[in-house]
Parts: structure tokens; C-alpha cells; sequence
């Protein structure tokens, strides 16, 4: 069980969300994992976020947009 869980959200983040992974990943510390939660994106984004390949990374796809604190939340 990692240390840290870092949560990550994305609604139609494309333009952002490569720099948000590897911001994390780059991190000093890596005793973490990386819940990355597309809610529901009609841009680029999932196909980005299935780019990376490390085992810290777990992802949630959703198929609707239902807000980042229902996301977040389950």
C-alpha cells in the first residue's frame, strides 16, 4: 500500500493534463499512487492519459460528465 494517494480529476483537461502527470510523477517521492479520473471528457484526454505507462497510475474512466466531487467521491 503505497504511503500517498494523489487524485487527479479531468474534464476536457487535454491541453493540461500530460504536465499534470508528469508533474506528479517527476516528484522526489514515489511512494505514492496516481488515481487519475476522466469525468467524462469529449477532448483528447483519455487518449493522453493512456500515453503514460507506470504501474503507480490506476484510472477511472467515466463515460458521463457528473462533476469532480461525485468523481472524487466514489
Amino acid at each position: 500500500m503505497p504511503k500517498v494517494s494523489v487524485i487527479l480529476t479531468s474534464y476536457n483537461h487535454a491541453a493540461y493534463i500530460a504536465a499534470a502527470i508528469d508533474s506528479v510523477l517527476n516528484q522526489t517521492f514515489a511512494d505514492f499512487e496516481l488515481l487519475i479520473v476522466d469525468d467524462g471528457s469529449r477532448d483528447n484526454s483519455r487518449d493522453i492519459i493512456k500515453t503514460f505507462n507506470d504501474g503507480r497510475i490506476k484510472t477511472l474512466l467515466y463515460q458521463e460528465n457528473r462533476g469532480s466531487m461525485v468523481a472524487i467521491t466514489e
